[in-house]
């Protein structure tokens, strides 16, 4: 028989200390929340960004991706288009069915649309200093 009571796992650096990203994705996800159903533009974009890069710097903390802002940058552009339909849509431009009950459609695609193009532009400031 075997002798388990020793652990045969390489060590790695990786620390089991908790880290601030689920936190960063709860605050995130809310502020996004809020700012664009109260219509607060400004809450809206910052709780975006947050979201967008805390979701980013978590997946790369459990290994998942191996470059966060990129993906970062591309949440920020799915941010964009999303905006852009709604904005295209509130304006009469790309009439959709689904979304006729809905108003204020206008100023939260904006407020998506301005998220996405920080969010996308803080990526890639970030990583053009890293370079």
């Amino acid at each position: 028989m075997a002798d388990h009571s020793r652990r045969t796992e390489p060590e790695t650096d990786r620390t089991d200390a908790a880290t601030p990203w689920p936190l960063l994705v709860a605050v995130g996800l809310v502020g996004s929340e809020v700012g664009i159903v109260v219509d607060l533009t400004p809450v809206a974009v910052g709780g975006l960004v947050i979201f967008a890069a805390s979701v980013a710097g978590i997946l790369a903390d459990a290994d998942y991706v191996d470059r966060p802002l990129a993906l970062a940058a591309k949440f920020g552009a799915a941010f964009v288009a999303v905006g852009a339909v709604l904005i295209a849509h509130a304006t009469g431009t790309v009439p959709i069915g689904l979304l006729d009950p809905l108003s204020g459609l206008a100023s939260r695609g904006a407020a998506l649309v301005v998220a996405g193009v920080v969010t996308t532009v803080g990526a890639g400031l970030l990583r053009s200093r890293r370079a």
